[in-house]
């Protein structure tokens, strides 16, 4: 049994000792970040999925990019396929998704519904995608020879729809002048060409680039470089890139900007790797295959950092209105159109590969 005084003695030992452990723990906790909550999902519509026109989320996805946002930022990213750029456009307008990759086409074109969408980011300043023709049609030569013939696109009101409409009318050939095929994605488009239930295609690799190497397919006009985009369009004309609703960015800004930043990020990698085509093949995810020398086709017009140029903007909207798929009178302003406060927050915070 203790005395008063060693019982005051030792309970105060005691009390400093638990003091000393409540002090520590919480020093350790404050350095420690807070245990992850529930994942929050957002949805990211791609039509059509599978090609190179998406190559930063395909690298994204293979450098664990969205693994690392799930970890940091509570977000998991939940990619959807549709079969081209109009359906998954219809899917964000209805609030299916709250992103998609597609074009800005699908931005102005929604403008002119009424509906407001915005375009963030930039994926490439030049078209990724080709015209080829059926080898056996020795005949045509040239995109000025397809009178009268049958031409596919993933979907009507697409991206290639439009590029095709695009190079037809460089050559003097208007579009009521040939029958646009829909074919789908990759592996619908590709059933079409063997049955060759069209003539010429407009599309993006790796499909153009697989046909064309095994013979069954011949160029007819190549948009995949920034030359043969500025010589088709006389500037660079921006391709696809991430949009969303005003409401998302009004509910969630800071999910659009971690969603942003990963594309930044990722677009500096590809930078950095532009002459590496090897290694950039090698950190795809798994079943794309493509391949070094496909990749190399299309790296030239790639964005470096995703920043919007407004004259590419400007480039886009004259081409629809001369080729008759935007309304003369559209005059809806740049900064409507597009929402660069998050590509730009994310290039001054320098986040490099």
């Amino acid at each position: 049994m203790c005395t008063s005084a060693s019982c005051n003695r030792t309970g105060g030992r005691a009390a400093a000792v638990l003091a000393a452990s409540l002090a520590l723990i919480l020093l350790v906790a404050a350095g420690q970040p807070a245990a992850p909550g529930p994942l929050r999902e957002v949805r990211v519509a791609i039509g059509p999925p599978a090609v190179v026109g998406y190559l930063p989320v395909y690298v994204a996805m293979g450098l664990g990019a969205f693994d690392e946002l799930a970890r940091t930022s509570g977000l998991r990213t939940v990619f959807i396929d549709f079969r081209g750029g109009p359906d998954a456009t219809t899917a964000l307008i209805g609030g299916d998704v709250q992103f998609a990759t597609v074009t800005i086409t699908q931005v102005i074109k929604a403008h002119e519904q009424g509906k407001d969408l915005k375009f963030l980011l930039t994926f490439f300043n030049a078209q990724t995608m080709a015209m080829i023709v059926q080898a056996e049609l020795r005949e045509v030569t040239a995109p000025s020879q397809l009178r009268g013939r049958r031409v596919g696109v993933t979907s009507l009101g697409s991206a290639t729809h439009m590029q095709a409409r695009h190079i037809l009318a460089a050559y003097g050939v208007e579009p009521e002048a040939v029958q646009f095929v829909p074919v789908g994605g990759p592996q619908t488009a590709l059933a079409a060409w063997r049955r060759k239930t069209v003539d010429a295609l407009v599309y993006l690799d790796p499909l153009i680039t697989t046909l064309v190497e095994e013979g069954s397919a011949r160029l007819l006009y190549d948009v995949r470089t920034l030359d043969g985009t500025v010589r088709l369009y006389g500037a660079a004309h921006i391709s696809s890139g991430l949009l969303t609703r005003p409401e998302v960015i009004a509910r969630d800004p800071d999910a659009v900007q971690a969603l942003v930043d990963v594309f930044v990020r990722t677009l500096r990698w590809l930078r950095a790797h532009r002459t590496k085509p090897e290694e950039i093949a090698r950190v795809l995810p798994a079943g794309l295959n493509w391949t070094p020398a496909m990749l190399r086709a299309n790296l030239a017009g790639l964005s470096p950092d995703g920043r919007v140029l407004p004259e590419a903007v400007g480039t886009v909207i004259r081409f629809l209105k001369q080729d008759r798929l935007l309304d003369p009178a559209f005059a809806v302003p740049v900064d409507r159109l597009v929402d660069d406060r998050f590509v730009r927050k994310a290039i001054a915070g320098g986040g490099g590969p």
